[in-house]
């Protein structure tokens, strides 16, 4: 079969976050399995007559989860879904949750309005700030005695919160912006169940649960791809590198 449409489709979901900790995701292929190179990424071929399954590791993202590009190419003569629920991950021997597009946009969301929240306290703490700024004390010793007059200027509290106010403004603004690009991000990479017709491939972004990688060794992270009536299996060892 032709390796074009598959490996057009990984290379289109081929964009994760880099993280503080860099990772090594090495495939060990089986016997009836290939490892091919796309654009200097190593990725696994499997074939098994019914239909093809490649699969390329995108890395660990920033939160510590595996990502994929999975992509399948129908041999059949009917037409079949494919999506997320033909996806199990596995880690050491141990499940690992495979994440929905709905889940991960409310992630998206969930992520969003916390930091929403965040922006608004420190507009209202800036604000405050603003206000008590703006009272100054004025202090007098004279033979008679010591006063203390104190001034409130409108105008400065007026400027130290109106700042504070298109501070917060701009901050939530950028964070919505933030979640737009996001979640169209979302919707063109992670996949999603598509009928996929005869002699033709759909593939996406896959990400599962968070992992823990060993200081150590490496640590055995498995998909299982179900595909058309057969189980595509594929390993790598994934190991930190700094």
């Amino acid at each position: 079969m032709n390796f074009k449409p598959i490996a057009a489709i990984v290379a289109a979901s081929m964009a994760v976050s880099a993280c503080a900790t860099s990772y090594t995701v090495a495939p060990r292929a089986s016997a009836d399995q290939e490892i091919r190179y796309l654009n200097g990424q190593a990725t696994t071929y499997s074939d098994m007559g019914n239909g093809a399954v490649q699969v390329t590791p995108l890395g660990v993202n920033e939160q510590g989860r595996l990502v994929f590009g999975v992509a399948a190419f129908n041999e059949t003569d009917k037409p079949s879904n494919f999506g997320i629920e033909n996806v199990v991950a596995g880690a050491d021997g141990v499940p690992l949750r495979v994440f929905t597009h709905a889940e991960m946009e409310r992630q998206a969301k969930n992520a969003a309005t916390a930091a929403m929240v965040a922006a608004v306290l420190v507009g209202a703490a800036s604000a405050y700030a603003a206000q008590q700024n703006a009272t100054t004390t004025s202090t007098y010793y004279t033979p008679r005695g010591t006063y203390s007059y104190r001034h409130y200027n409108p105008v400065a509290a007026q400027i130290g919160t109106s700042v504070a106010a298109v501070s917060t403004a701009a901050t939530t603004a950028g964070i919505a912006s933030t979640l737009d690009a996001t979640l169209q991000g979302l919707s063109a990479t992670v996949l999603q169940t598509t009928t996929v017709d005869p002699d033709e491939a759909f593939g996406g972004q896959v990400t599962t649960d968070r992992v823990k990688v060993p200081a150590e060794g490496s640590l055995d992270a498995m998909l299982s791809v179900s595909w058309n009536g057969d189980m595509h299996v594929f390993h790598w060892d994934v190991t930190k590198t700094q």
